[in-house]
């Protein structure tokens, strides 16, 4: 359900003439604020599945590894789209307090519960000593401890309503608000292609110098917004953006599960052969990641042919 029907029409009425004419219809013909709220009301039918399968699942206990990566996936798409809506105005205080901040809270204890998941997997890959095992098991318990706390403490149902009821109305408080501004009629295309301009030109700056762990971490966080930002405001998915992420992803992994061994088992024999496969692991990762970086798609904007030119 949409609910800005009168504001379409009027875009219908005056047009919508700064998109280029090989943007695909959706960007073109159709208004930034309805483009934005049927992506957020997109995601809101995910996040809403989300929700109840950690409804069900919790009682008192921690969620299993499946479902906070599940949830996680889907909560970090919400930050993403969330992310272009709060440049636009859609925040209000009333919707942070009650569903925004408490969303944010649970995608973040949710997160580390899914690097002590993705430690435990990789200190089997990795044949690290059952000592540090015992301890990366340890601290998922406590992770996972405090989502079942937090799960607690949420009222599903309730933030599943006010989220829907918020994306359905805000759009009308926000058409209102920049009544009689030709800002209210700029095409979906105009208004969104300047923020990917804008994503592309940090995730250009970072790349150049990036190469410790933590800028590469930094850079893995850009690339990723910029792949989320092209594919679910601009529909186009590129199989770079989406490798750069895996490999960034998988470095940052084995970084953090090298210093984690270092502080657990330094002195131990069994941990040390492990750190050696962990450094030429990363050493390949790097490889992979500086024959990909040069080919980023930096400029990829979405494009359709005439139905004249196709069938000429």
């Amino acid at each position: 359900m949409v609910l800005i029907p009168l504001e379409n029409r009027l875009s219908r009425l005056q047009g919508i003439r700064e998109a280029p004419e090989t943007a695909p219809p959706h960007l073109r013909e159709q208004a930034w604020l309805e483009l934005e709220q049927k992506t957020a009301l997109g995601i809101y039918e995910d996040v809403e599945k989300v929700l109840k399968k950690l409804a069900k699942a919790k009682l008192g206990k921690e969620p299993a590894p499946k479902l906070v990566h599940e949830t996680r996936v889907v909560l970090r798409r919400w930050e993403s789209i969330w992310s272009v809506l709060e440049r636009d105005g859609w925040n209000e205080k009333k919707f942070w307090k009650r569903t925004g901040n408490p969303l944010r809270k649970l995608h973040k204890l949710l997160g580390q519960a899914r690097d002590w998941d993705v430690n435990i997997e990789l200190a089997e890959e990795y044949t690290l000593p059952a000592s540090v095992n015992k301890v990366f098991k340890k601290e998922r318990a406590r992770a996972g401890a405090k989502v079942a706390k937090r799960l607690e403490r949420v009222k599903v149902k309730r933030l599943s309503k006010d989220l829907l009821k918020f994306l359905l109305k805000r759009p009308q408080q926000i058409a209102v608000k920049h009544a009689g501004s030709s800002r209210l009629f700029q095409s979906a295309y105009s208004h969104l292609e300047p923020l990917l301009a804008e994503q592309e030109d940090t995730a250009r700056a970072l790349e150049a110098h990036a190469h410790t762990p933590a800028e590469l971490h930094e850079l893995r966080l850009v690339v990723k917004a910029w792949r989320y930002l092209l594919a679910d405001f601009f529909g186009l998915t590129n199989l770079e953006l989406v490798r750069a992420q895996q490999l960034l992803g998988k470095l940052n992994d084995l970084e953090r599960l090298s210093q984690l061994v270092g502080a657990v088992a330094a002195q131990d024999a069994g941990a040390t052969r492990a750190m050696i496969k962990l450094q030429e692991q990363k050493l390949k990762l790097l490889s992979d990641f500086d024959s990909l970086r040069i080919n980023l798609p930096f400029g990829l904007r979405p494009s359709v042919t005439s139905l004249d030119s196709a069938d000429g």
